[in-house]
């Protein structure tokens, strides 16, 4: 055929067919269509419309497959741009082959040019609770049992020791240090959404006062739970509570050094730090050029890297499991229901409170409520992640729950970072267990230093599926517990994090309503 207008269409119109009926996703196929429409009219603007190409499609391997192919003296309309009414630049065409799980690629080849397109089946993901996360639990079992019942325990030691535990130690290292740099340039980000100084004072603080008292709230019932379920408080274990003692963990949140606090991991410490970085820059405002912008980008920046680096968290809690599993039995995890079922007994009574002081004080109608969040809650309970339901729950709040699009620019983000119930009280909780699993009790002191953990961590922990590995890490090893632990927790973790993630969309919204009523930042029409 022919290199004319209607050809063209219809060769674009086929490929596109042929690419969809083999399954290939919609956004792959309209790249390659969009890829092979610019290279034609390049063709045809190159060699003139009279000019012959032969189109082939086939499978390869069951991966579709189209050769397109013109003889003549070679032409690349992959990026060669000289002629002036192309539509797409060479920058906006490298953007194009950007895909998937496909290419496009020319060749010459015999006096021909080729463009070959190619592309593998679009990939289904397996909707189960947890998804990559639980499989590695199953794996990490499974693999437990082949090593107890094929290998001796003298080569069990070799492989745990001399293998597995250097590795995981190297991964967690990871983890928690972009986790640090994470949380730093979320808070930074978060509060420089504010538009000036005097809105900070009047809406930061106030917002700020709100989280920690509420997570005060939070620890106070999950303590009281926890001691039910696990018994072991005693006003007369360990030393005596110290007044110095007390002080000394409060100031410990104030860096004396700003490098230490990101080489040591502190999170609490960089936290200060990205708080008092913040207010500098919204005060600062646009004196300087594009501060804000900047701080944005990093952030964006730093985001990209985590999803990268967090692509390793079911490599983590398989080892995690497989090391906990080599020294001690199965029938202990059946332990794990009670830390489920006191974390779902403490945030239902949270959320009931949430709920009805939502209702009480802004006259909101639950069911009206449920049914405009519910898009963003599915989205959080299917992926058992906040962070990935946050750009929907952005949008329902702007459009739906009747807030000023400002404030919900500021809360929203703030809260993600600042406000996790579901993380404080799972450290809370899976810190009564360890200590009970370890033979202990707590007392008064440690009990301070139980909450001031779990506020530390919420913080720090990234809110996607597995990230509580590096928290539990930390708890582990503040309380000076067995890392080996870690197994039972990040079991509870992920059989919890569905309804956990959907209950953090649930009392973050709640409170946007609450407080943006309370200040004022209700839309009139």
């Amino acid at each position: 055929m022919d290199l004319s207008n209607r050809n063209i269409d219809k060769a674009v119109e086929d490929i596109r067919n042929f690419f969809n009926a083999a399954g290939v996703s919609r956004r792959d196929t309209l790249k390659i269509c969009l890829v092979i429409e610019e290279s034609l009219l390049r063709y045809q603007e190159h060699f003139g419309e009279s000019q012959k190409i032969d189109l082939y499609m086939k499978k390869w391997f069951s991966a579709p497959k189209i050769i397109i192919r013109l003889k003549g003296k070679p032409f690349d309309p992959l990026q060669d741009n000289q002629e002036e009414d192309s539509v797409f630049s060479n920058d906006v065409m490298r953007n194009l082959l950007q895909y998937d799980a496909a290419g496009t690629v020319y060749r010459y080849e015999n006096g021909y040019n080729e463009i070959v397109s190619y592309s593998t089946r679009e990939r289904k993901q397996l909707k189960i609770p947890g998804g990559s996360v639980t499989i590695s639990i199953l794996l990490a079992i499974i693999c437990s049992m082949l090593m107890q019942f094929f290998l001796s325990p003298e080569t069990q030691s070799i492989l745990i020791n001399d293998v597995v535990s250097p590795i995981l130690s190297t991964l967690m290292s990871l983890i928690i240090t972009i986790t640090v740099f994470m949380m730093f340039f979320s808070i930074v980000s978060s509060i420089c959404a504010i538009e000036d100084a005097a809105m900070l004072s009047n809406i930061g603080i106030t917002v700020l006062k709100r989280f920690f008292i509420l997570s005060c709230m939070i620890i106070a019932l999950a303590i009281g739970v926890s001691m039910i379920f696990f018994p072991i408080f005693s006003f007369d274990s360990g030393a005596s509570v110290s007044v110095g003692e007390i002080i000394a963990l409060f100031l410990s949140i104030i860096p004396t050094n700003i490098l230490s606090a990101f080489s040591e991991g502190n999170v609490l410490q960089v936290a200060v730090l990205a708080f008092l970085t913040g207010v500098c820059v919204t005060i600062i405002g646009n004196r300087i050029n594009n501060l804000k912008a900047i701080i944005n980008d990093l952030n964006v920046l730093i985001l990209k890297v985590m999803s990268i680096v967090f692509k390793v968290i079911p490599l983590v809690i398989y080892f995690c499991i497989l090391k906990t599993l080599s020294s001690h039995d199965f029938s202990e995890f059946f332990v794990v229901w009670k830390i489920i079922a006191a974390e779902l007994i403490v945030y239902g009574i949270f959320s009931v409170l949430v709920a009805a002081y939502m209702i009480i004080t802004t006259g909101t109608k639950f069911s009206d409520f449920v049914k405009k969040i519910s898009p963003a809650a599915l989205i959080a309970f299917t992926t058992s992640s906040s962070v990935t339901a946050f750009p929907k729950n952005l949008e329902v709040a702007k459009d739906s729950l009747n807030v000023e699009e400002k404030f919900c620019d500021f809360f929203l983000p703030i809260a993600l970072v600042l406000f996790a119930p579901s993380i404080i009280i799972e450290m809370v909780v899976c810190a009564f267990y360890a200590v009970h699993a370890s033979h202990l009790t707590i007392s008064v002191v440690q009990l301070l230093i139980i909450a001031f953990l779990a506020i530390q961590l919420s913080i720090a922990t990234p809110k996607v599926a597995g990230s509580a590995a590096a928290a539990f890490t930390i708890l582990l090893t503040q309380l000076h517990l067995s890392p080996e632990l870690i197994g039972y927790l990040m079991i509870s973790n992920i059989l919890s994090d569905n309804v956990f993630s959907t209950l953090n969309v649930f009392t973050h919204d709640c409170e946007l309503i609450n407080v943006s009523h309370k200040m004022g930042f209700v839309n009139r029409d």
